[in-house]
């Protein structure tokens, strides 16, 4: 299930988006977290392994608890 939220903030200010899951087993995915541009093209943030795309790396930080299928950004 979603919950799909608006949310503004200013600039510099800290955020956590937090994915978990139920009825199945999170380390059995791929999991990665994208930006939607105003446009609609998705930008790469974070993949497990703590693997960053180009750019986000120094701004962002993901984490992985595949024990309480938890992925957080």
């Amino acid at each position: 299930e979603q919950h799909i939220r608006a949310l503004a903030v200013q600039e510099g200010d800290g955020v956590t988006f937090q994915c978990s899951m139920s009825g199945d087993s999170m380390s059995s995915y791929f999991m990665f977290w994208y930006r939607q541009g105003p446009r609609g093209s998705l930008d790469w943030i974070f993949r497990e392994g703590d693997a960053y795309g180009e750019g986000f790396q120094d701004r962002f930080k993901g984490t992985v608890e595949s024990s309480q299928n938890r992925f957080t950004l």
